[in-house]
C-alpha cells in the first residue's frame, strides 16, 4: 500500500500517536508487574491488588466520559501534550509512595494509579480518532498498527520490568518506575509540532441523547465491555496467576507468558493492518470470542503450566479484534460524533477490565478462604476465580452476535469521509 500525499503530511503525527499508544499500553499495565514485590515489600493483598486494577480502569473509564466532549471543543493538540505530562506526574507519585507515605504506601499508590490512569484514558479519546480520521486509502490501517503497539507496550512491560527487576533488584522498584516516566516526557515534545486532522464540526455532530438511544451504540457498548475484559484480563492478572497460581519463577512466568501474549496480540493486529481490506471483523470478533471460551477453559484448569502460556498467546491472537474491531464497525455505522463515541466505547472497555479485574481479585482471596486442607489457598483462590473468569468471553460472544447484525462491517473499506473545516489544532 503506497502512502498518499495527505497522509505523508501527517507522518510525524502518526508516529507520536504510535508512541503515545506504546506508552499508554506500558503505563496503564505496569503495576501488574510489580504485584508479587508489592505483595512482598508492602503487605499488600489480593483485594487491594484487585482495587489498583479496578481503579486504573474506572478513572480511565472517567476519563473517557468526561473528555470526549472537551476535546470536541477545544481540538487534539492541548490534551496530547496534558496526557504525556500527567502520566510522568503519575508514575513519579507512584515511585515515591514508600518516600512519601511510610506505612500507608497503598493510599498514595491508588492516588498516583487514579493520575497516570485518568492520562491513559484521556489518550483513548484522542488516538483513535485522531488515527482513523486522518486522509489514508485504508484508515483502518493506520488505526490498527497503532493498536498493535499498544500490544507493543504491554510486551516492553512485560519483558523490560521484568528484566530490569531482576538486574536491580525487586527492592529497587522505584528507579523501574522513573525509568518508564522518561518516555512520555520525550513524546510530549512530538506532539507540540505533529499537525493535527479537523474534528467533525459542531452543527453536524450526532448529540449525545442520540447516540445513547441507539441500538448499535448500546450493544457495542457491552460487546467491548466483555471484549476488552476478555483481551486485558489476562494482563491484568497473567503474571500474578502464573507465579502465584502455577508457582512459575517470576521471570519465566512474565517473559514467556505475558509477552508472548502481547507478541501475538500485535501479529494479530499488524497482520490485519496489511492484510486484513477483505475480511470481515464481525466475523472475526465472533470467531475470536468463541475460540477465547475455549482457551479461557484451559488457562483454569490446564494441568501444566506450559499449557496455560500456550493458551496465553493463543488468548492475545483471538482477542485482538474484540476491542478494535468493535470500535470500527460502530464507528462506521455511527460517523457523526467526533471524538465522542470512540470515549464512550473505551469507557466501556475500560469500565469491563475494572469490574473484572476487581472480581477476580475478590473472587481469589474468597475462594482461597475455602480452599481444601493440604492445598496451597492461595493458588487454590486463584485458579477457582479464573473457573469463574470463562464467563467472560462467553458473554462477549453473546453480544458480538447481534452487533453482527446492528453495525455490519464493510470489508473493502471506503476513503475518509471529510472532516468538514473545524479545525483539531
Amino acid at each position: 500500500m503506497t502512502t498518499s500525499e495527505p497522509e505523508r503530511d501527517f507522518r510525524r503525527t502518526l508516529s507520536a500517536c504510535n508512541l503515545a499508544g506504546f506508552i499508554q499500553s506500558a503505563t496503564m499495565n505496569l503495576s501488574p508487574f510489580l504485584f508479587v514485590p508489592l505483595m512482598l515489600l508492602y503487605g499488600l493483598t489480593y483485594t487491594q491488588l484487585g482495587t489498583l486494577v479496578l481503579v486504573n480502569f474506572a478513572a480511565q473509564f472517567a476519563a473517557d466520559l468526561g473528555f470526549g466532549g472537551l476535546v470536541n471543543r477545544f481540538g487534539y493538540r492541548p490534551f496530547c501534550l496534558g496526557s504525556q505530562l500527567a502520566i510522568v506526574a503519575g508514575l513519579a507519585l507512584f515511585a515515591g509512595a514508600p518516600w512519601l507515605a511510610p506505612g500507608r504506601e497503598f493510599v498514595v499508590f491508588l492516588v498516583a494509579t487514579v493520575l497516570f490512569s485518568a492520562a491513559a484514558g484521556l489518550l483513548e479519546v484522542l488516538l483513535s480518532p485522531i488515527t482513523k480520521s486522518i486522509p489514508a486509502a485504508n484508515s483502518e490501517a493506520n488505526f490498527m498498527i497503532m493498536h498493535s503497539s499498544f500490544a507493543g507496550g504491554i510486551f516492553a512491560a512485560a519483558l523490560v520490568t521484568t528484566v530490569l527487576l531482576r538486574v536491580l533488584d525487586d527492592g529497587r522498584w522505584q528507579l523501574v518506575v522513573l525509568l518508564w516516566a522518561l518516555l512520555p516526557l520525550y513524546n510530549g515534545f512530538r506532539f507540540l509540532r505533529a499537525p493535527m486532522p479537523a474534528i467533525v464540526a459542531g452543527p453536524l455532530r450526532m448529540k449525545v441523547g442520540s447516540l445513547l438511544r441507539q441500538p448499535a451504540f448500546i450493544t457495542a457498548f457491552f460487546a467491548i465491555f466483555f471484549g476488552a475484559a476478555t483481551e486485558l484480563l489476562i494482563v491484568q492478572w497473567g503474571s500474578t496467576y502464573l507465579e502465584g497460581g502455577l508457582g512459575l519463577p517470576k521471570v519465566v512466568g512474565d517473559v514467556l507468558g505475558l509477552c508472548f501474549f502481547s507478541a501475538m496480540l500485535a501479529a494479530a493486529r499488524l497482520l490485519y493492518a496489511k492484510k486484513g481490506e477483505k475480511l470481515n471483523l464481525n466475523t472475526l470478533m465472533i470467531g475470536g470470542s468463541a475460540v477465547c471460551v475455549a482457551l479461557y477453559v484451559v488457562v483454569a484448569l490446564a494441568p501444566a503450566a506450559w499449557l496455560v502460556i500456550v493458551a496465553f498467546g493463543l488468548v492475545g491472537f483471538c482477542s485482538s479484534m474484540l476491542w478494535t474491531g468493535t470500535i470500527v464497525v460502530t464507528a462506521d455505522r455511527l460517523p457523526l460524533t467526533g471524538a465522542l463515541i470512540f470515549g464512550l466505547l473505551a469507557g466501556g472497555g475500560d469500565l469491563g477490565i475494572a469490574v473484572s479485574g476487581q472480581a477476580v481479585g475478590w473472587l481469589s482471596d474468597f475462594f482461597a478462604g475455602q480452599a481444601p486442607a493440604g492445598q496451597n489457598a492461595a493458588e487454590y483462590g486463584l485458579r477457582m476465580a479464573m473457573v469463574v473468569a470463562i464467563a467472560i468471553p462467553v458473554l462477549s460472544l453473546l453480544c458480538q452476535l447481534p452487533l453482527r447484525r446492528l453495525a455490519p462491517h464493510r470489508a473493502l473499506h471506503r476513503e475518509p469521509q471529510s472532516t468538514c473545516n473545524e479545525p483539531g489544532r
